[in-house]
């Protein structure tokens, strides 16, 4: 039986400069979201502000660390060393209590140790809630905790993101677009644009279609036929990386033949096409007959890594 102390649930960590969003229960809320600045003798310190979101108090610590995107383009934190941008910053406060609906400024500013190497430098300053003391209770307790991601740059920087791939992986109830991308610049690359859905029959072609204008908004006006639009995946690819950034579809597509439209721009350089495919059939599987293997375990093949 576990102890009748009060359990504390880590919410999800949201860090909305890489596509990730916050868990729908936070407290708190950022803004800038992203900074990105050059660092040299005349860089100046900047501010981040930290809104308390709820009807109570609430106590907030805040912690710099580094990090890198991992093979399912996720958030990773990462040893840093005196050449990582997290050494560099200097931030004030560091731990603060926000009134109920009041905002509090956090000022930060970047004073390296060593001579930088010429490209992107990297951190994430978390602002993470610091749970109350109370009675012992089985109540969850959900806390937050947000990053704003820093961009520092030194020397001439070079985005040069490369499009290798537009597919499209369908399976009954899910369609997931994949763009397989490689960085060969120095700072990260990242989609930018929309893609659209239109039945393969209606399609009117890659030359002809256009970004829908006041995407998300009430006045935002669809062309005839289009069964689905929406924005591109923007989470980053990173200096010397390759990575599929996916595009889940959430419109729920009868069997049948489609195109994925994308009108939309890497690293400056223009995505403007059609990408045919077809939702199957969802059919019955037999599963496959098995016998004891008598002579030796073999190992599954290892996925991507």
């Amino acid at each position: 039986m576990l102890p009748n102390y009060r359990k504390i649930a880590l919410s999800l960590i949201g860090v909305l400069a890489l596509g990730i969003p916050p868990a729908a229960a936070i407290n708190i809320g950022v803004s800038p979201y992203r900074i990105e600045q050059e660092i040299n003798s005349k860089t100046r310190s900047q501010a981040i502000r930290v809104l308390n979101l709820s009807s109570k108090p609430v106590e907030v610590k805040a912690v710099v660390r580094s990090w890198v995107m991992s093979e399912d383009n996720k958030l990773q934190e990462v040893p840093a060393d005196e050449r990582s941008l997290s050494q560099w910053i200097v931030f004030t406060p560091s731990k603060f209590t926000i009134p109920a609906r009041g905002a509090q400024t956090v000022r930060f500013a970047i004073r390296p140790k060593v001579q930088p190497k010429i490209g992107e430098h990297r951190a994430v300053i978390f602002f993470e809630e610091i749970p109350k003391a109370e009675k012992a209770s089985s109540t969850v307790q959900t806390i937050g905790k947000l990053g704003v991601v820093i961009y520092g740059y030194t020397g001439k920087i070079t985005r040069v993101g490369v499009l290798n791939s537009v597919t499209v992986d369908t399976k009954p109830n899910k369609v997931t677009g994949v763009f397989d991308i490689s960085n060969k610049g120095n700072a990260y690359v990242r989609l930018s644009g929309q893609y659209a859905i239109w039945p393969a029959a209606k399609y009117p072609g890659a030359e002809v279609t256009q970004p829908v204008a006041n995407l998300g908004k009430a006045e935002a006006k669809l062309p005839e036929n289009l069964l689905d639009v929406g924005s591109l995946p923007s989470s980053p690819v990173l200096p010397d990386n390759r990575r599929r950034i996916l595009l889940p579809i959430t419109k729920k597509l009868p069997p049948g033949n489609y195109v994925l439209d994308i009108n939309g721009e890497l690293s400056g350089v223009p995505i403007d096409q059609g990408i045919p495919f077809t939702v199957p059939k969802q059919t019955t599987t037999q599963q496959p007959h098995t016998r004891p293997n008598t002579t030796h375990n073999q190992k599954a093949p290892l996925g991507n890594r």
